[in-house]
């Protein structure tokens, strides 16, 4: 009995071995998916094969006379699983499902080893071609969508490492995609690459000089590096023709705010404040700043208590509205300024 019992066990055992490597490579596939489809296809058709090994090594029931006689070759002479031929193995296989095969050489159904070329070639044809066509698909521009999407959704989860690659596969796949420059560059400005990001735009905007997205960008890359009239100069043409473009109304007058220029900065935002809808704590604060030092206390008034309502934490401009308005009406002001720690 027990050496009966001992193919069933080393049976057992390979057959876990296989299903435990088929499960890693299905986890290896699931941790790639984002990374490449060619490793999906690989992964996916080594763990199906893995996993024909499985069931095949499976044990089965039978009975002892069926065993030892599968055991044995037409000369009777004892031979171990391990070294059965691939032929003799899938032909045992089709006998155990109740298939039956013609002599070899007479007219009939596919033999033995024609069933084993047909297998291999399937098994191309499901899983090697696939692969191979997922390796060129960037011919036809497929792979370089992935790549930026998966760019875009790595950048706004704020996963920039990944972006980075993603975006830059994306480039190698096809250089004149404008997006993925831009995508590119975007992460270039968060790791502190100004200057290689200003190219990106830069050469984005050689591809389509009316990517309004890329100009902009790139004014925002030197109103970082304090280069507020280059930035002026790359926005001006870019809301001429675009003159519904808020977020870039909202950057020129940040950069003559920030060197001063109050009455051209005040236009550019009352423009998107009013046009635009652009509404926000910061606006209405820098906006109200600016009426306040022109002397236009009523606009500035209501514009620190809009910057109130967005955010009510700002203790200077509860200080300023106390000093703004007298008796009654800046009490509740002053009172609020005095609650918060100095």
């Amino acid at each position: 009995m027990e050496t009966e019992n001992q193919p069933d066990r080393a049976g057992s055992n390979k057959s876990r071995t296989y299903f435990t490597l088929a499960i890693v490579f299905l986890v290896a596939m699931a941790l790639s998916w984002s990374v490449d489809a060619s490793l999906i296809y690989i992964f996916l058709g080594v763990a199906s094969f893995f996993l024909f090994l499985g069931f095949y090594n499976n044990p089965r029931p039978n009975k002892p006379s069926q065993r030892k006689e599968r055991r044995f070759q037409s000369t009777g002479s004892l031979k171990p699983e391990s070294e059965i031929p691939l032929t003799e193995t899938f032909t045992n296989f089709f006998q155990r499902a109740n298939i039956k095969f013609p002599p070899r050489g007479s007219a009939g159904p596919i033999n033995a080893p024609k069933l084993v070329k047909f297998v291999g070639i399937g098994f191309f044809l499901v899983f090697i071609i696939p692969i191979i066509i997922s390796i060129f698909r960037g011919e036809n521009g497929s792979g370089t969508n992935d790549y930026f999407s998966a760019g875009e959704q790595f950048y706004f989860s704020q996963q920039y490492d990944s972006a980075y690659k993603s975006y830059r596969r994306a480039m190698l796949e096809d250089p004149e995609n404008v997006q993925a420059i831009v995508g590119y560059g975007n992460v270039l400005v968060i790791r502190n690459e100004r200057d290689s990001a200003i190219m990106m735009f830069n050469r984005a905007l050689e591809i389509s000089p009316d990517y309004k997205e890329a100009s902009y960008n790139k004014a925002l890359a030197m109103y970082d590096q304090k280069k507020y009239n280059e930035a002026i100069e790359v926005l001006q043409p870019v809301l001429d023709a675009n003159p519904d473009y808020y977020n870039a109304m909202l950057l020129m007058g940040d950069c003559y705010y920030i060197q001063k220029k109050f009455d051209e900065a005040i236009l550019w935002y009352e423009n998107a404040y009013q046009n635009g809808g652009m509404r926000s704590s910061m606006l209405c604060h820098i906006m109200a700043y600016i009426y306040d030092t022109k002397g236009e206390s009523d606009k500035a008034i209501n514009l620190y208590q809009e910057a109130l309502s967005y955010d009510s934490t700002i203790v200077d401009i509860y200080r300023r509205l106390g000093e703004l308005l007298p008796g009654e009406d800046g009490n509740f002001y002053r009172i609020r300024a005095a609650q918060f720690p100095q």
